[in-house]
């Protein structure tokens, strides 16, 4: 059960992690941005991962909160 919630945890500072870096990338120089979009399409590609990260993250406070009330 401690390690369940230590996933969860990790997987939550993961994801405000994820969610900080996307609320700054309009810091970043147009220039620089355009150069990384063009090879890597960093702005999508960090939007997917926040979306699945997220995803991930509420389903395992669910199972772990499911576990500690029913179990």
């Amino acid at each position: 059960m401690n390690q369940l919630l230590f996933f969860c945890i990790i997987l939550t500072a993961f994801d405000l992690f994820l969610i900080v870096y996307a609320l700054t990338i309009p810091l970043y120089p147009q220039k620089w941005r355009d150069k990384v979009n063009k090879k890597y399409q960093n702005e999508t590609a960090t939007g997917i991962t926040i979306i699945f990260v997220t995803l991930a993250t509420c389903f395992s406070w669910i199972i772990y909160f499911y576990f500690k009330i029913f179990i």
